[in-house]
């Protein structure tokens, strides 16, 4: 069958069965947001059955079923995400006859070159500690238009953060770990720190600029990472420094019991512990950048030692 525009709202009116069914949650209450990068203490999500949408009234996401999908089960383009819905509930699943916008490969690289040249206009990233070096390092540039911050990710495909409402958007396409080229060149010696977010990666490196750190962007891309450790055949060794909040302490656990089922070395740490009002690594560069220098410090060189003294162990082993 042809999709059509009648199809795809059929299967978003699907949504309220999807919540009760895969996440217990009765539509008709209010219930705890489902944007994992949100510590919702107090029910702020609600469903509209006018737009067939989660809300959430305190962070602003909002999720049709089709977000949900690519949140649960890391489908990213949205042919697989009706492919999915379809399955789920028992529907005829769609042929698509035209291209599908997810698999269309833009060049942002004149947009870049845009956002870059007005970056002076915006001290977002200064206010947080992030200085105009590292911004320039790393491309990060300012849409005037739209009012966001463009961390470009690569040729096709960025992400930009709204400076006043912190809103976030993702360009369409694949998605892909900010800085995951560092992967391309690593040894068993290797640490690498796994954010959830590009401005905690960017707090790292505003503290130590010769730091290995890569951005998941969202907890939901883990995915990726894993994907590129079996493509690569990665033997580095990974630091989990994710927000201390419940959705990060989950991820932290899944992601290690997941490096061992990889053979992969992982270090899940909180370098935040020890902050008073701070629950990840940008605010916590802001509360005392000296304590969380401190912190960093430390663990680097405890990990660099435990990690040099295993593969010495290893070495000796072998050669026995």
């Amino acid at each position: 069958m042809e999709i059509s525009k009648g199809y795809i709202t059929d299967l978003k009116s699907y949504l309220p069965d999807y919540l009760l069914t895969y996440h217990s949650i009765n539509s008709r209450n209010f219930f705890r947001c489902l944007n994992p990068e949100h510590e919702d203490k107090n029910p702020s999500m609600h469903y509209s059955d006018k737009y067939k949408i989660c809300k959430c009234f305190s962070c602003n996401v909002r999720y049709d079923i089709f977000d949900l999908i690519r949140l649960d089960y890391g489908i990213d383009n949205f042919h697989d995400q009706v492919v999915k819905v379809a399955e789920l509930f028992g529907k005829k699943k769609p042929q698509f006859n035209y291209p599908e916008k997810d698999y269309v490969i833009v060049d942002y690289n004149s947009y870049y070159i845009f956002c870059f040249n007005h970056r002076f206009e915006s001290d977002y990233l200064q206010s947080r500690g992030i200085d105009m070096d590292l911004q320039e390092e790393y491309n990060i540039g300012y849409d005037p238009k739209n009012d966001k911050i463009v961390f470009p990710i690569n040729d096709n495909c960025f992400f930009a953060r709204g400076t006043k409402d912190d809103s976030k958007i993702k360009s369409k396409g694949k998605s892909y770990l900010w800085n995951e080229k560092i992967l391309d060149d690593v040894d068993s010696n290797d640490l690498i720190y796994v954010t959830e977010g590009i401005i905690d990666s960017l707090s790292l490196l505003a503290i130590d600029k010769n730091i290995k750190t890569i951005s998941l962007n969202s907890l939901s891309n883990i995915k990726r990472l894993f994907e590129l450790c079996e493509e690569k055949n990665l033997n580095c060794n990974f630091v989990l420094a994710f927000d201390n909040d419940s959705a990060g302490l989950s991820y932290q656990k899944k992601a290690e019991e997941k490096f061992i089922e990889l053979g992969i070395n992982s270090f899940p740490i909180t370098l935040i512990s020890n902050f008073k009002r701070s629950k990840d690594l940008n605010e916590a560069l802001l509360e005392d950048k000296e304590l969380l220098k401190r912190n960093l410090d430390f663990f680097d060189t405890q990990l660099k030692i435990f990690i040099e003294k295993t593969n010495q162990k290893d070495e000796g082993d072998y050669e026995l």
